[in-house]
């Protein structure tokens, strides 16, 4: 039996003699474990007798690994540090939570790594945590476990930068760049996935267009460029790869660019001639890629895009201006038949077409005038030309004739005005939709209308017809004069038109007429002209009027043609004047006239006013100082006849009567001379002041021979001065007693004459007298000496 001792080297192995052993073998004996994951062996001889050593194994230490990962896991260890070396390792992942493990980095405990690191690749996401086995033949050594990772496979997309706002057509400002991420949210830098982006929801008519799309992601992150959208909107743009949930992006707004181009948006549908479109066109004002401008209020204009003879009408405004980048029409209609494009245009714009559009023949709506086709005159009662005869067409609400319209169509004039439209017939059917009336003439001159009339259709008015007068053959007094009152003209004025033989104004006509009255019984006729000349066939007069009161009538006449007007009646009007009787022209101061005035209440054409109670009063037109006075009246039957009337101052005088209005005469000239010497009167400027004694006085003493009534009596007398004595001076003067001349004794160097050296004596007032005999003295006046 072979067995074992153990014993302890001088080195510190533990050695074991062999007993009893003839064979040289190799042993292995697990003994003891030394340390933890680590094996013991040993080795020895197998001749004789000899001893074994006993080694351990130790497992790797450090295990590390990140604390996080995406898919793939590094482990770096250090290598087992015992005196065997391993001859490999292998690495087991454990879930945390579960305990489950697994193999990692490929190994196993029969296929195993000789390096100190591997990589743990496709590792599912979840928490774990590593050890590594060393292999030393059929040994192993198992570490203790690594700390723990979490390992987060990608899942997601994420908008790393967003996309900016832009216009369309143009490439963002900011591009987009997408990351692909774990569930947590960190970019798993090691995918290299593709990436694809796509405006959500596919809108129609937009488009995503990007440099490359889709687009490798490097590192984890797909960046973008050249990325634009050409249709004006807000989107959102999501970022798509295979197996991972897609991201969107925040809102991006594409604005329209500059105005280029016009589209209908809308188009116009077919119709029936002047009836409104059942679908109205709209346009829009677009950018270069078809985007509505929504800034835009440009004008837009309709119009058919090639027709020499069809309308378009709207009643919407056309130029219209958009609103908002759109012009939507209303009422558009086109008139005649044919099939038509519209086309809209704008200033500098590219214009557009629209799509083709048929207007047929509607319904009867209307009649309408073929002929005549403009004004045109004729003579009254005589037959129009028969390129003027009317022609009227049945026709739908665009003007095309309706062929197989059979209505029966009547015609007649507008506004008659006593004028009568005669016709060879006059209702007639319409044959083809086409009524042809023939012999038409309308007797009365004058400008007309036609309107043609038919049950169920609008009516038509024909262009104007001018209807003259014939050669004129007679007068007529178209306006009657009327009643009125003496002297007035007439509140109706008479009118006297020339005619033809139907009484049409003949208005070529500029002949003279003349207006006279009858019977004339003493009374005049007066007009502002007469004989007046026809203006136009009318001579219209102005002014007339009868001076006398009575009933007459008025004879116009004009060469061989005559006409009477009816009976007027001119009766006596109100107070319009006043006539003066007053046949004196001299008489005395201060008496009576010889011959008093009389003064009559006349109407306009001086016929009595026998009914006036109008008080008359009489004064003196020009006075100058003078008075009438002393006058008395009486009033009879409008004659006011006054007595006792005189006027005090000699002199030329008129007299003026008055009445309410006033209303005023002016009378004759009577010249009033004055009554028989009476008295002196000192006249003219003297004494004018003082005057030095024995010195002729500066203004002399001027004494007038007066009547009664202080007027200058022009008669001679012999006229004495004298002074007053008291004083001691005497009055000198160069002739005195003076004779008067013409009533006026003008005195010349008169003076006071004073003894010399008396010194004062004879200075002081002298009180100066003037006498004549039969007179009564002048009133004394004052004058003084120094």
């Amino acid at each position: 039996m072979t067995f074992l001792r153990p014993r302890r080297s001088a080195s510190g192995n533990t050695r074991l003699p062999f007993v009893g052993l003839t064979a040289a073998v190799t042993l292995a004996v697990l003994v003891v474990s030394v340390t933890s994951g680590a094996s013991a062996y040993y080795t020895a001889p197998g001749q004789g007798s000899g001893s074994a050593s006993l080694g351990t194994l130790l497992p790797p230490t450090n295990i590390l690994v990140p604390a996080t990962s995406s898919g793939a896991v590094h482990l770096s260890w250090t290598a087992s540090a015992g005196a065997l070396a391993p001859t490999g390792y292998y690495a087991t992942r454990t879930e945390t939570g579960t305990a489950a493990t697994a193999p990692a980095c490929g190994t196993s405990p029969t296929s195993t790594v000789a390096t100190v690191s591997c990589d743990d690749l496709s590792v599912m996401s979840g928490g774990y945590t590593y050890t590594v086995t060393a292999v030393y033949r059929g040994w192993t050594a198992k570490s203790a476990p690594s700390a723990g990772v979490v390992v987060s496979n990608p899942t997601k997309l994420a908008f790393q930068a967003q996309p900016s706002n832009a216009t369309s057509g143009t490439v963002f400002a900011s591009q987009p760049s997408v990351a692909i991420q774990n569930a947590a949210g960190q970019t798993v830098t090691t995918s290299s996935r593709a990436v694809t982006l796509a405006i959500t929801g596919s809108p129609a008519g937009a488009n995503l267009t990007c440099a490359q799309n889709p687009l490798t992601a490097v590192s984890g992150i797909a960046t973008f460029t050249g990325c634009q959208v050409d249709k004006a909107g807000t989107y959102t743009l999501t970022a798509t790869a295979t197996g991972l949930t897609a991201a969107t992006s925040s809102n991006v707004t594409i604005a329209a660019g500059p105005a280029t181009k016009l589209g209908f948006t809308t188009q116009p549908t077919s119709s029936t001639g002047g009836t409104a479109f059942p679908t109205q066109p709209v346009v829009t004002v677009l950018d270069a890629f078809g985007n509505t401008v929504t800034t835009s209020n440009a004008p837009v204009n309709l119009s058919i895009t090639s027709s020499t003879v069809a309308t378009l009408r709207c009643t919407s405004a056309n130029p219209l201006t958009a609103t908002s980048g759109v012009a939507s029409f209303a009422g558009c209609q086109i008139d005649k038949t044919g099939t038509f494009t519209l086309t809209a245009v704008s200033g500098s714009l590219i214009s557009a077409a629209s799509a083709a559009l048929t207007i047929s023949v509607g319904t009867a709506k209307k009649l309408s005038f073929t002929q005549p086709t403009t004004s045109f005159s004729a003579t009254s009662q005589t037959t129009f030309p028969s390129a003027n005869q009317p022609v009227v067409t049945v026709q739908d609400a665009g003007g095309n004739v309706l062929p197989g319209s059979a209505a029966t169509i009547s015609l007649g004039l507008t506004t008659p005005a006593g004028a009568t439209l005669a016709c060879a017939q006059n209702l007639l059917t319409a044959v083809s939709g086409i009524a042809t009336f023939t012999g038409c003439q309308i007797d009365k001159a004058g400008t007309y209308t036609l309107t043609a009339t038919a049950t169920g259709l609008t009516a038509a008015t024909s262009s104007n017809i001018t209807v003259t007068a014939g050669p004129a053959t007679k007068l007529l007094f178209t306006t009657q004069p009327s009643n009125g009152t003496g002297g007035t003209a007439f509140p109706g004025q008479p009118v006297v038109t020339v005619l033809d033989a139907f009484g049409n104004a003949v208005t070529t006509s500029n002949v003279p007429v003349n207006l006279s009255i009858a019977p004339p019984g003493g009374a005049t006729l007066t007009c502002t002209t007469n004989p007046l000349t026809a203006a136009s066939g009318v001579a219209a007069f102005t002014g007339c009027n009868i001076d006398k009161p009575g009933t007459y009538t008025l004879t116009a006449v004009s060469g061989s043609w005559t006409a009477v007007s009816n009976s007027l009646t001119i009766v006596v009007g109100s107070e319009a004047k006043l006539a003066i009787a007053f046949p004196t022209s001299t008489a005395t101061s201060q008496i009576a006239f010889p011959n008093q005035p009389v003064v009559t209440a006349q109407d306009a054409g001086g016929n009595t006013v026998t009914n006036s109670t109008a008080t008359v009063t009489l004064s003196l037109t020009n006075a100058s100082g003078a008075a009438l006075s002393a006058c008395a009246s009486t009033r009879t039957a409008g004659v006011t006849t006054f007595t006792g009337c005189q006027i005090d101052k000699v002199g030329a005088y008129t007299l003026t009567a008055t009445v309410s209005g006033p209303i005023t005469a002016t009378s004759n000239t009577v010249t009033i001379s004055a009554g028989a010497a009476y008295k002196l009167a000192f006249t003219g400027s003297f004494p004018a002041g003082s005057y030095k004694k024995n010195t002729v006085f500066g203004s002399q003493p001027v004494v007038t021979v007066q009547d009664a009534f202080g007027n200058t009596a022009a008669v001679a007398v012999s006229v004495t001065l004298s002074v007053t004595a008291g004083q001691g001076g005497s009055l000198s003067c160069t002739t005195n007693p003076l004779t008067s001349a013409a009533g006026v004794a003008n005195f010349g160097n008169c003076q006071i004459i004073t003894s010399q050296g008396s010194g004062n004596k004879e200075t002081g007032p002298y009180t100066l007298n003037a006498v004549a005999p039969g007179l009564a003295a002048a009133i004394p006046t004052t004058v003084t000496i120094t």
